[in-house]
């Protein structure tokens, strides 16, 4: 093994029961008339590597993102696009730099990729502060969520464009992006050619199930990354599924929809926990002192919620899920009055 492997942290996923709120998975049942034009979906070529599945993928994805087919890269989830283009961009020692929070397995690609990680020790969301250390560490990547995953925070096109002129390469991972379509960057990418975007099916549209991500770019880049990437590494039957649902036109805009209205209700919800920060992805992050109080609280109700030193990140739900919230709060405001 690679010396100081053990300090790459493993991810075991575990299944959960209940209410998971605490993963910013799609809460938007899928329609019926999308299940049964899935289950037509054909299993004739199980026996043959996908290509006519990735093609057509690729071209329903251009459409909907509004670029060229030969500007996309498909992988398997924007994680696994995120590691190749790590393992291209990264010699040994080559500085990275992201805000802080952020996507924590930034950081873990980074190492895995042999370079060296840095986020800002404070006022980590702060542009001001964010430009002063690109200019001190003078990374080679910068990596940036957004909108930023867990806060909600929006970095302005203007603010990533100069940053973009700062370093050789700039990643916009726009995970979220699909609930604030008018601040993606690719409008902007023309102007940035070493800038990458990434996107991925398994929020606003989903289908984490199905484990697609998109990687945006100029041509050259993507045609340089595509040499890191495996043969074949997206499933066939996954990309003919999300084709299906990517040519449904109204679907994303019913998802939409919905998690706007619940993550409006969800904002209500949690005014009585703490400062409730501006968001216009699936969830909501709510400040307070007591985060791994109020979320082992929750768990007692079986609503999963994500904890962090200073907050909450709580993904938009269903009313069922928020009954429970609710009487959590209402039970300890009352213990509190008593």
């Amino acid at each position: 093994m690679r010396r100081n492997y053990q300090n790459i942290p493993r991810y075991v996923p575990n299944a959960v029961s209940g209410f998971a709120l605490n993963q910013n998975e799609s809460q938007y049942p899928l329609p019926e008339r999308l299940e049964r034009s899935i289950r037509d979906v054909s299993l004739e070529a199980l026996n043959r590597y996908p290509v006519e599945e990735l093609i057509a993928l690729k071209a329903s994805y251009a459409n909907y993102a509004v670029v060229e087919a030969t500007q996309l890269m498909v992988g398997s989830g924007s994680d696994e696009l995120l590691a190749i283009l790590s393992q291209a961009i990264l010699d040994t020692e080559d500085h990275v730099l992201a805000p802080a929070p952020d996507f924590s397995m930034y950081g873990i690609y980074t190492q895995i990729a042999r370079g060296q990680f840095t986020q800002p020790d404070t006022n980590g969301l702060n542009y001001e502060t964010f430009v002063e250390l690109i200019q001190t560490i003078k990374p080679k990547l910068v990596l940036i969520s957004n909108p930023n995953n867990p806060t909600g925070k929006m970095w302005t096109l203007d603010e990533l464009s100069d940053i973009a002129s700062r370093v050789p390469y700039l990643v916009v991972d726009e995970a979220y992006i699909d609930f604030t379509m008018q601040d993606s960057f690719v409008s902007r990418l023309n102007e940035h050619p070493n800038v990458i975007i990434l996107r991925t099916l398994s929020k606003a549209f989903g289908l984490a199930n199905l484990r697609i991500g998109f990687m945006i770019a100029s041509e050259e880049i993507i045609e340089q990354i595509d040499r890191f990437r495996s043969p074949f590494n997206v499933s066939g039957l996954s990309a003919a599924v999300a084709n299906v649902v990517l040519r449904d036109e109204s679907y994303i805009q019913e998802s939409i929809e919905f998690h706007t209205t619940q993550r409006e209700k969800l904002t209500d919800l949690l005014r009585p926990i703490g400062e409730i920060l501006p968001s216009r992805a699936n969830f909501i992050y709510v400040k307070t002192d007591d985060s791994e109080g109020w979320a082992s609280r929750f768990l007692e109700k079986g609503v999963h919620v994500r904890a962090f030193p200073d907050g909450l990140r709580v993904s938009a739900g269903t009313d069922e899920a928020y009954a429970y919230i609710r009487q959590t709060i209402e039970e300890v405001n009352s213990v509190e009055n008593s």
